[in-house]
């Protein structure tokens, strides 16, 4: 990967692109100036001749802009229909300028680009399109090659399909479904060997609007397909499903979908869409089916850029469809091939939009600029920058229609100037777009205002936007990395178009908070509103843009740059700590947080794992905004993430809450508490040992006597196949890295598998199974849980198990291998407690022995104790966690963490045969003291 400046701020503006266009349709003629925008006296100018001066002050910079002059001339003899003209041929000709990369919310192809023509939009990666199929009056089997689809779906449990009607006719397709007595629709899978194997579905229905919306059609011997009429859809439209059952599938070679179908008329075009969530066929209906496709297919109305109604259809179709995610690849299409009816097709759009919202219905002076919401404007503002650098020069653009679209371009200008909003990620959009319609319109005559003051507040924004330790407010990876990489945008637009930068100092914080967060692989951890994205690209644009070496090598894995200063972190501010070995996908991580936060969800203290090759204990993803079970469950529950719901409960994640991280060479400790569920406090601790996995312990505090519910659960990846035996849970992934999930005291709690879901992309879900513990008790609750990751090709040979347990202390040993290790965790009251055959006077304490190593790690106290002889002992409390590598092989004392920085007290150690010592890092002299050798503190 080269990280040269220019081609990363290329990249952050090049969007997708420009591809060939498949097929065209016609489009009407593009519409004329909407009645009720500004006059034309306030948009050119009104002058007055006798003073000879601007009696309406134009909103261009005639005097800045020679080319101009005729639009000025135009204007200053009241006739506004040359000045049209004239402002046309003056965008036509004028310099190039670039514009922000478009934005698109879904899975595009260029197949796609006829379907926007038609008003046929689909929100989000929920449905994804794959070929229109044509059916005839007799029963015929087509084959559709799917194979990218299934390969893709492997390991997610299955693949599902819809089947949707093209146009708005009177006809209705049928095809046979997984009921019918022949003729039944099947997947023909062909192995790399040449096998062959046919899969039949294994559900298949459709759904029916209007007075059927409640139905099922599950047990139907055909699927029934149509669409009529104006509108999203009719009370008579119906859409057909599929599903395949993948379990134990491995990824094909080839996969080809058969379908047998027919119409009552002569032919009939039927879209087929790749559908992502699983369903049942005898309770599936058109009422409890999120839907993400709806046509407005020779409507002449087209689009009314309004909520569907009629339906529980997701609200963001409202916020989404004005946002334009579709000018892009239209206009990419048009520059590619140069074929007008695409250029007139998206100009009929713009003004389309513009006739139906710049009414005073709206009840904003600023008109089609505000609507619907400022956030949906400004994304709106950024694609229609993109597409009309490429349309002014189109003859399908006329002089009305480009009057029409500068004056909402230019309205927007003040609009985003003035709007506000208490969100953080809201107002960075809001004044990057303000950023593009400056930059990409400097004839106007506030565009340098627009600019400077947009710059200043962007940074004055993101500044206010982290908490002291540089953490983001909002409690969602993906919303975080948005506003990040919407400064890459801004910055870019600005270089490519003359301007400087300025400073951005908060965005090194905020890269550092992604880049700690972010998995060995370089993927977004995906807590709250988020999805499981790869987040390298957007790393290397942001190490690009700040000139961070470090943060090179995180975007590359460690092929460039310079290797990061640290590992583990904390953001105390934010309430979230990360573990992690290294910076390489092969590296070990752990995220704990008691973070908050818009877009957050209720998961404090949940754990995200991930080791060696692939996320263990991922953040399940949020599906969607709609109200649905499912959307629901993933976002607003407690029980959907790795943590411990009490009573059932959803936590309240404004409460208080904290967690810290102390990290040395060979382990790391985290500590968390959470007071998110009334009358219970929840402490997490997570003792990371390196290269062999996390002791993770849990304590619940009542502040009552009454009896609580508990639930400790353990997500999983759909393909993880989790099996239980005496409370111990394994994953079977096909490949890779496994994790055991070991309880210390497996009767402490019931444990089970129970059925989640997994969301890696908004709009897409997927069945997962889950590991639940569960008790009730009214006294104090302690749960120890070994993590255990196992990589392929290598033997578990692990385990953790409770030795005492009391009202103050919980001694704990660990196996693994030759390795064997005891763990104390106690009250801080200075009393010396036992923990096999050691003894400390510490709140927590952990030593192991493996061969010739002997490691020790200690929290407070003065004193380690093996029998009746002394290990350890410190000349004054240990202020902080203390770790001790002994090797008496090499012999070698290694002593790191926070108690042995500067200022810490000075160390006698049962090391008689030591020849070298290191404190944080650095060389000191060893001191013999009897049988002992004493190792002084860092000055």
């Amino acid at each position: 990967m080269s990280l040269t400046r220019r081609t990363l701020l290329q990249a952050a503006l090049a969007g997708t692109c420009a591809v060939p266009l498949l097929t065209a349709l016609p489009f009407p003629a593009a519409a004329a100036t909407a009645t009720t925008e500004i006059s034309d006296a306030a948009f050119f100018g009104a002058w007055n001749a006798t003073s000879g001066a601007w009696s309406t002050q134009p909103v261009f910079d005639y005097d800045a802009n020679s080319g101009l002059a005729p639009v000025a001339t135009a204007a200053k003899a009241g006739d506004y229909a040359d000045a049209r003209a004239a402002l046309l041929r003056y965008m036509r000709s004028r310099p190039r300028r670039t514009p922000p990369a478009w934005a698109y919310n879904g899975v595009y192809s260029t197949a796609l680009v006829p379907l926007f023509l038609d008003h046929i939009w689909t929100l989000g990666k929920g449905e994804i399109y794959q070929t229109t199929l044509t059916v005839g009056s007799d029963w015929t089997e087509s084959h559709t090659d799917v194979s990218s689809v299934v390969r893709s779906a492997v390991g997610a449990g299955g693949v599902g399909f819809m089947l949707m009607a093209r146009n708005k006719e009177a006809g209705t397709a049928e095809f046979a479904s997984r009921h019918a007595s022949s003729d039944a629709p099947v997947l023909t899978l062909t192995s790399s060997d040449g096998t062959v194997t046919t899969l039949p579905a294994s559900q298949s229905c459709y759904i029916a609007a209007g007075s059927d919306a409640a139905t099922t059609f599950g047990s139907a011997e055909v699927l029934q397909v149509h669409d009529e009429g104006t509108g999203a859809f009719a009370s008579t439209t119906r859409k057909g499903y599929l599903w395949f059952d993948l379990s134990g599938v491995t990824a094909p070679e080839k996969a080809s979908l058969s379908l047998t179908g027919r119409t009552g008329g002569s032919s009939q075009d039927v879209m087929l869409y790749q559908v992502a969530v699983s369903f049942d066929e005898t309770t599936r209906t058109w009422n409890n089916t999120v839907q993400n496709t709806f046509s407005w297919q020779g409507d002449p109305k087209g689009f009314d850029w309004k909520k569907i109604t009629g339906a529980d259809v997701d609200s963001e179709f409202s916020y989404q469809l004005p946002r334009f995610y579709f000018a892009g690849p239209l206009a990419d299409a048009y520059a590619s091939g140069g074929d007008e009816d695409i250029a007139t097709g998206l100009i009929g759009l713009m003004t389309d939009f513009l006739t139906d919202t710049n009414t005073s219905a709206y009840g904003s002076a600023y008109g089609a600029a505000s609507y619907p919401r400022n956030l949906d404007s400004a994304w709106r503002f950024q694609n229609w920058c993109y597409a009309y650098e490429i349309l002014r020069t189109s003859p399908s653009l006329t002089a009305d229609a480009n009057t029409s679209i500068l004056k909402a371009i230019h309205a927007a200008g003040p609009y985003f100037s003035t709007t506000t909003s208490t969100t953080a990620n809201w107002m960075i959009t809001i004044k990057s777009a303000l950023v593009y319609v400056g930059t990409c319109f400097p004839e106007f005559a506030g565009a340098s205002q627009w600019r400077s003051d947009a710059q200043e507040y962007l940074v004055r924004q993101l500044g206010s936007s982290l908490y002291d330790d540089g953490g983001y407010t909002e409690a969602s990876s993906t919303y975080a990395m948005g506003v990040a990489t919407t400064f890459v945008g801004t910055a870019g637009v600005l270089v490519a178009n003359g301007y400087e930068v300025g400073k951005v100092a908060p965005l090194t914080d905020l890269s550092w908070f992604l880049a700690d967060q972010a998995y060995p692989n370089g993927y977004d951890p995906s807590y709250g509103d988020s999805s499981y994205s790869d987040w390298c690209p957007s790393l290397a644009s942001l190490a690009e843009l700040l000139d961070d070496d470090q943060l090179t090598y995180v975007a590359t894995g460690g092929a460039e740059g310079t290797e990061p200063d640290h590992t583990s972190v904390t953001y105390p501010d934010t309430r979230v700590a990360v573990q992690r070995t290294g910076w390489t996908d092969t590296d070990w991580y752990l995220r704990i947080g008691a973070d908050r936060g818009n877009h957050g969800h209720p998961d404090e203290l949940a754990v995200q794992v991930y080791a060696h090759d692939r996320p263990l204990l991922p953040a399940m993803g949020a599906y969607a905004y709609v109200t649905d079970p499912t959307a629901d469950w993933l976002r607003k529950t407690t029980r959907s993430h790795n943590t411990v719901t009490i009573d059932g409960a959803v936590q309240d994640s404004t409460a208080d809450g904290a967690v810290s991280n102390v990290a040395t060479p060979w382990a790391d400790l985290a500590d968390g508490h959470t007071d998110a569920t009334a009358g219970v406090r929840h402490e997490r601790s997570a003792l990371f040992l390196h290269g062999l996995g996390w002791i993770v312990s849990d304590t619940l505090i009542p502040s009552d006597s009454a009896e609580h519910s508990y639930e400790q659960n353990w997500h999983l990846l759909p393909d993880a196949a989790p099996t239980l035996d005496g409370g111990t849970a394994k994953t079977a992934f096909d490949s890779g890295t496994q994790l055991h999930i070991i309880p210390a005291d497996p009767d402490a709690a019931a444990a089970s598998l129970n059925d989640g879901y997994y969301s890696s992309v908004t709009y897409q879900v997927s069945p997962a199974a889950y590991v639940s513990y569960a008790l009730t008790s009214a006294d104090t609750v302690k749960l120890d849980t070994l993590l255990l990751p196992v990589r392929e090709g290598t033997r578990a040979r692990a385990a953790l198990s409770l030795t005492t347990s009391s009202a103050t202390a919980r001694v704990l040993e660990l196996r693994a291998g030759s390795l064997k290790g005891h763990y104390l965790r106690a009250a801080d009251d200075g009393t010396t407690r036992r923990f096999g055959p050691y003894s400390h006077d510490g709140p927590l304490a952990y030593v192991d022995q493996d061969q010739s190593v002997q490691r020790v790690l200690l929290t407070g106290g003065t004193t380690l104790r093996h029998g009746r002889s002394d290990l350890l002992t410190a000349g004054q409390a240990l202020n902080g966690t203390l770790a001790v590598r002994l090797d008496t092989r090499k012999r070698t004392v290694e002593i790191s963490g926070t108690a042995a920085a500067a200022g810490g007290a000075d160390l006698c150690l049962a090391a008689p045969w030591a020849r070298s010592a290191t404190v944080a890092g650095k060389t000191v002299t060893l001191k013999q003291k009897g049988n002992m050798v004493v190792v002084a503190a860092l000055a």
